[in-house]
């Protein structure tokens, strides 16, 4: 490495610590946030319920033993409109947090044991074997829990690749098909969701892994898609319709800075002798162009969804741009187009922005912080899960009263 690639390097780094330390402040920036992000990404188990649970535990068992998983318990909405949901509709597993040592520190969660890889389920000969489980962040699939799907939505993941999320909602779509319970009809209901990705490859892989995780009925019958569309492009959401009515529930996890793997690609290579091109690339204003994107993104998943329908946004960025900034922007961006006689607005928040007390202190005390219109999920969060980063906002689209 020549002096001048050393010094742009270290000059990229000043400026990354620099920025989001004046966002986050800089004791915690230093001394809990980022060293957090510098941490292995902890992982849980999404229990893939299409296959056979037996299949899990035994993939588990062999490879680490049952007793070293605990169940990740999501938070529930207090209102008593909400409709009963199972508790187990979603179903994530993480390494346990034992304190070994004394110190009241959670040993693997700083450890980030890793969870085994996923593996097929049965044996060659069986009719069709699936995935027993997916590895992710458990704030990915906690957004995926308080979107609240329900069996008969028709549901939109909007920028879905590589599937993990796809795979968590689908969770709740046909519980009649779960391996282990015993099936009341032949054919699954009605009810449709739709995974969308724009890059080709990437969507070739959206739609291997839906094919690996999900039984071949809900493909064949059409009751699960995985599409091909620009997602930003203005005959977007005649593309993604799934009918005149709209969806009942859209997710727009979009892409964004993804801060976190910017930090572990810089400090693998520095610790080999190299520079990262995702560290040296950066800039302050690189999120200015990424934020336009993510507001016509989010824009998309509104015109796609149905009149009190839900729209949950998210990214795993820590940069409030693309975060509340983009949420103020389509904010903005609508209240424009009601001036000119639009007839729909969005309400921020659960409940249709009424607020949920019980919901919001769980989330507030186990998994997340506030922010101007809604949550982030950061791992130095005082509980000591170690999940995130990730920001969601939640928003109902309303009739404007005229």
């Amino acid at each position: 490495m020549t002096k001048t690639v050393r010094n742009s390097a270290a000059a990229a780094e000043a400026s990354f610590h620099k920025h989001y330390a004046a966002i986050w402040g800089a004791e915690r920036w230093h001394n809990s946030l980022y060293p957090a992000l510098a941490e292995r990404t902890r992982q849980a188990a999404l229990v893939n319920q299409y296959a056979p649970r037996a299949a899990f535990e035994a993939s588990i068992e062999e490879a680490c033993g049952l007793q070293q998983l605990e169940q990740i318990s999501f938070p529930s909405s207090s209102s008593p409109t909400a409709d009963s949901q199972p508790s187990d509709r979603i179903v994530c597993f993480a390494r346990t947090r034992s304190t070994d040592d004394g110190s009241g520190t959670p040993a693997a969660a700083t450890q980030h044991a890793a969870i085994p890889q996923p593996q097929y389920s049965g044996s060659s000969g069986t009719s069709q074997r699936l995935m027993t489980h997916w590895n992710l962040d458990a704030a990915s699939a906690l957004v995926a829990h308080l979107l609240d799907v329900k069996p008969g939505d028709n549901v939109l993941d909007l920028c879905a690749a590589p599937g993990g999320k796809s795979v968590a909602l689908l969770q709740s779509m046909w519980p009649q098909l779960h391996a282990d319970k015993p099936l009341t009809t032949t054919t699954a209901k009605a009810g449709h969701l739709r995974s969308n990705e724009f890059d080709k490859a990437r969507f070739r892989r959206l739609a291997d892994n839906l094919r690996a995780y999900l039984p071949g009925e809900l493909l064949a019958l059409k009751h699960v898609a995985s599409l091909n569309v620009d997602s930003t492009g203005p005959f977007a959401p005649q593309q993604l319709s799934v009918g005149s009515a709209g969806y009942d529930k859209v997710l727009v996890d979009a892409p964004c800075s993804s801060e976190r793997h910017i930090i572990h690609a810089h400090l693998a290579a520095k610790a080999g002798g190299r520079v990262a091109p995702e560290m040296t690339s950066w800039r302050p204003g690189s999120s200015k162009q990424l934020a336009k994107t993510q507001h016509d993104l989010l824009m998309t998943g509104l015109r796609c969804v149905r009149l009190g329908g839900s729209v949950l946004y998210a990214t795993c960025s820590i940069e409030p741009t693309e975060n509340d900034g983009v949420i103020g922007k389509v904010l903005a961006s609508l209240e424009k187009e009601v001036k000119k006689g639009g007839k729909w607005a969005v309400k921020v928040g659960f409940n249709e922005g009424a607020g949920d007390v019980g919901l919001e202190e769980s989330l507030e005390r186990i998994w997340a912080e506030r922010t101007k219109y809604g949550w982030i999920v950061l791992p130095d969060h005082p509980d000591g899960g170690k999940w995130g980063p990730l920001f969601f906002a939640m928003l109902t689209k309303v009739e404007v009263a005229r």
